[in-house]
């Protein structure tokens, strides 16, 4: 009876869950009370899952970022009134070399997102909506196609074979079609939905912003609109990060953030600083006091995501003086 009273005190407590995602299963453990359990990462397999997780008292789950596959399960969780939290796999492989949990196997990454999310409480959000998800596909798509284009050009202007700068040729010219339609198709995308709609305007009313650097920041930053100006930079990875230690004071460099964000922030700064009267001060403010020309820009860029970020807020779109009340 001892036992079974136990078990009972054990599942009646407050546990988190890790779930690791991949194709075709689902591993999941439960933190303190050391259960596992696999499913099948189909819809059987998560209602199997969430009546699981309802015997017991779970305050959070964690769940490591798995391109799609950990995107139905999300939303299913999440419809069930679960607390879900999407872990970067850089910072779960951290965590457990932080732990010593150095082996890798299904099981024991669930058991490590299980303790990551005792741990840390990582901030549990809602997923994405289809119409995001379609679109954050169609930018990648784009992206990868951009980075082609660039690939081939440079095999062009080494080639001396004719027979190979024909074919060179012939690839860029229809890569050049592929974007172009994939652009046109994340416009009508982003078109066919208000919200959507709405954001797109905002950000392409802000002098510098064309239609390829407003896609990208629909697509890879849905917070804007919901962060302060500090939370939007860190974000973007546009915001300088201290290095001081003891008497050394190193110099403060961006990182991490969302890449794609930061690239496209960082070429609209270029154009911003020639068309945006506010961003051409700040450009000329920071040269002329000796800033680096690197420099000056990545403060372009910042101060054009925050921008993004306060008109999105105000859902209004850009005016060359702000209302008296923004």
């Amino acid at each position: 009876m001892q036992g079974k009273e136990s078990s009972e005190q054990k599942t009646k407590g407050k546990s988190n869950a890790g779930i690791d995602v991949c194709k075709n299963w689902l591993d999941a453990h439960l933190v303190p009370q050391g259960c596992s359990l696999r499913v099948r990462n189909d819809a059987q397999g998560h209602q199997q899952l969430k009546r699981w997780l309802m015997k017991h008292d779970v305050t959070l789950i964690a769940i490591e970022a798995t391109g799609k596959w950990h995107r139905q399960v999300h939303r299913s969780l999440h419809a069930s009134a679960f607390r879900v939290a999407i872990v970067n796999p850089l910072r779960a492989r951290l965590f457990a070399e932080a732990i010593g949990l150095l082996a890798k196997t299904d099981r024991l990454d669930a058991r490590m997102l299980a303790l990551l999310a005792e741990s840390l409480s990582p901030q549990a959000k809602a997923p994405a909506s289809e119409a995001v998800e379609a679109l954050q596909e169609l930018v990648t798509g784009r992206d990868s196609a951009v980075a082609e284009q660039t690939a081939l050009q440079n095999q062009l202007a080494a080639a001396n074979s004719s027979f190979l700068r024909r074919q060179l040729k012939a690839r860029i010219v229809r890569i050049a079609k592929d974007i172009a339609s994939l652009q046109a198709e994340i416009e009508r995308s982003i078109g066919n939905d208000e919200a959507l709609a709405r954001r797109h305007a905002i950000l392409l009313s802000i002098p510098g912003v064309g239609p390829v650097t407003a896609a990208t920041l629909i697509a890879t930053m849905a917070e804007l609109g919901s962060c302060t100006a500090k939370q939007i930079a860190m974000l973007a990875g546009l915001a300088p990060v201290a290095d001081q230690s003891g008497a050394r004071e190193g110099q403060r460099v961006i990182r991490a953030g969302r890449a794609a964000a930061r690239r496209v922030l960082y070429l609209c700064a270029l154009s911003a600083k020639r068309c945006n009267p506010a961003m051409m001060a700040l450009y000329d403010r920071l040269t002329a006091a000796g800033r680096p020309h690197k420099v000056a820009l990545g403060a372009v860029a910042r101060k054009l995501v925050v921008l993004a970020n306060t008109l999105i807020t105000q859902n209004r779109l850009w005016q060359p003086e702000a209302p008296s009340y923004a």
